[in-house]
Parts: structure tokens; sequence; C-alpha cells
């Protein structure tokens, strides 16, 4: 007899433009409709992302918490995971996590797991509430998704069962992030004739590590007068940013672009991709990068070391250090040769360990695991 579709309510913070809820609205957007149906549901009232997510052929809830931490909201999740006869529940992001497994034990929903997207060495894990609220909803899920090794280890070192830890790492989706034409974008920003151009494109938070970029860059600019960085991405680091810009004299070297929705173009106006980040998870956004052919500076946190080959398809550097960065920097800018072939390495090494197709197929493999006889151990042997 064959088996009905797999019911699944995948529970987010809230439908912003962040790297955690994109790479959800690509993984629902993947996967096969004709073995899940999929529900999404944001515990916040607004975001940019949510005409996405509605334009997926999925449904789509909003129970907008009160408060930061509204644990009313507890009974609303309970009563329409029960009504809508739930089979698994994926959460991603803190308060997806706490709330949406309490709900779904209450409940009594089959399957419950949370896909961790960020290191939990930050401090944003470090108040003392959130971890031990933290730690203790994990002993009620069922699997624990890891998006890289080092964010499994972190999760570890937190006080995680390793054995509930499964990591599945990030996929591109090829079709989309490669290396053509950047005519337009390179017009629009006007860029015609430019070079070097760099770029990162990562919301305007202090953890993204823009400001040791900045101060390397004025190494960079005595070099290559015509240097031009794009910051795409916004945040409410924005300000201070800004300000450094000024202070530094980097204002005409400098451009503020905002979120875009055209990643890939812009991607494609650039001739070297950083990162200079002092905590990550896996960032998606390097991987496009070099999916794109890119050749990547980045800092040595997190994830990021078991998509970088040091020296082979791009450069890792130490976190919080201008001057390392802006070595690496013209270590690429002075060789076009050696640009153009660590870029090719990327591309290889993304096509071959990193495709969206392996990332949603390991997911499906996943959701098939959580509804068979737990005693069957084989898929995480």
């Amino acid at each position: 007899m064959k088996r009905e579709k797999i019911n699944i309510l995948q529970l987010v913070d809230g439908f912003r433009l962040g790297g955690a809820e994109t790479k959800l609205l690509e993984l629902i957007k993947h996967l096969d409709k004709d073995k899940n149906k999929i529900t999404v549901c944001s515990l916040t009232s607004a975001g940019s992302l949510q005409r996405d997510f509605e334009s997926v052929g999925v449904k789509v809830k909003v129970f907008p918490r009160k408060h930061r931490f509204d644990v009313t909201l507890i009974p609303t999740l309970v009563r329409f995971l029960r009504k809508e006869r739930i089979d698994i529940v994926q959460t991603t992001l803190f308060y997806a996590d706490i709330l949406g497994v309490i709900a779904a034990r209450i409940a009594r929903v089959p399957a419950v797991i949370s896909w961790e997207t960020i290191s939990h060495d930050h401090a944003f894990y470090a108040p003392r509430y959130r971890r031990m609220a933290y730690r203790l909803a994990m002993k009620f899920v069922d699997r624990i998704v890891a998006v890289s090794k080092g964010v499994k280890e972190s999760l570890i070192r937190g006080g995680i069962t390793a054995s509930k830890i499964k990591v599945i790492y990030y996929g591109v989706d090829l079709m989309r992030f490669n290396n053509q034409d950047n005519g337009k974008c390179k017009a629009e920003i006007g860029l015609d004739g430019v070079f070097p151009v760099i770029g990162v494109v990562a919301r305007l938070d202090k953890i993204k590590g823009h400001e040791y970029l900045l101060r390397g860059l004025t190494k960079i600019v005595e070099r290559y007068p015509g240097t031009k960085c794009l910051f795409v991405g916004d945040g409410t680091y924005r300000k201070a940013l800004e300000k450094l810009t000024q202070e530094l004299g980097l204002n005409n070297h400098v451009l503020f672009l905002g979120f875009r929705n055209d990643i890939t173009c812009l991607l494609n106006t650039l001739d070297l991709f950083v990162l200079p980040s002092v905590s990550e998870g896996l960032p998606n956004v390097v991987l496009e990068a070099m999916a794109c052919s890119l050749p990547v500076v980045a800092t040595s946190v997190g994830g990021v070391p078991e998509i970088l080959v040091n020296k082979q398809n791009g450069i890792l550097v130490p976190p919080r250090d201008p001057m390392a960065i802006a070595t690496a920097i013209l270590e690429l800018l002075d060789n076009r040769e050696r640009r153009v072939s660590i870029g090719l390495n990327a591309r290889k090494f993304v096509e071959r360990k990193f495709s969206l197709e392996t990332q949603v197929n390991q997911f499906q493999k996943l959701y098939d695991y959580c509804l068979m006889d737990k005693s069957n151990e084989l898929y995480y042997e």
C-alpha cells in the first residue's frame, strides 16, 4: 500500500531576508511535492520573504509573537499541529527551536528536527537563559541537522548529544549560480572598466567582520587606487560602518548597496569575493561565489575551512586581522593567472560536493528515516 505524503511543518522565526530563511525557502521549493505536504509557519508577523514562500505552492501560516519569548503561542501551535495531523516538525532559528519543540511534543508529533545553521560558539547563544532553554529543548528532538562539522562540534561543546546530530551541508543551485555575463549590473552600478571590484554579501552586523575588511582596504587602495568594494546587504551596523568608511577616507571606494535580489548578477561583477566574518556556520554565500568561479578570501571560522582548501580553491585568513585580509587580497590581485585558477578550482569543488540536489536528497532521506522504526540506525552509520 502506497504511503500518504509526509505532512511536514517548517517552523521558522520569521520571513526576513536572512541566510537561514533563504536556504529554508530554497529547500522547500525543491522538495518533492508528490512525497511531501508542506506547511510553513512564521513566528513573526512580517518579512520580505513571505511572498516568496507563498509563491512556491505551500501553505503559509503566521502566528506572530507579542514579544521575543511569547510562550502564549504554544497552545496555538499545539492546536494547529493536531488539526493538521503533522508528521514532522522542522524548526529553524532559536525561537522556533524552543516554542516548536515544546508544542510538537505536547501535540505528540511523531518526529521533530532542528536545523542548525550557525555556530553555537558565538555570543548570540551566550545568555544563560538561551543556553539552558536550547539544551533543554534539544533533549526532545529526534535529530539535529548541522550545516557543517564546525557547527556540529560547537553543538557538542554546548552539551548536545553527538549521536543526535547529522551533518547536511548546504547545496548550491548550480544552474542559477555560474560564471555569466555581468555587463548589466556593472553598467547599473557604474563599474564599467573598473579594476579591481571586491565584494561582500552579508547582513551588516558586527559578527560579519566588515570593519576588518575596511581597515585592510586602506592598504589595498594604496596599490590599486581605483578599487571599488561593494557591501551588499543591510542591518543595524550600517551607520557604524558608514562612519568608519568616512574616517578611513574610503568614501570613494566603498558602495553600500543594501538588500538586493540580483545576487548572481552582482557576484559576477566582482573580481574577488571576501567574507571577513568573526563567526559562521556554513556561509552559503561563499559556496555561491565559488559556483560563480570567483576567487574567495574568507576567515577560517566555523565551517569555512570545510569548503575552502587554503591556496587551492580559496584563501583562508585568521579572523579580526585586517593586514592578513589585505595581504591575501593583494596576492590575488597581483596575479591574474592565480585568480582564474583558484576560481575554476572553486567551481569544480562545488560541483563535486555541494550541489543542491544532494542536499535535498539528504533531507528527504532524513524525513523518511524519522518515520521509520526508530531501531533502524543504518542511515546514521
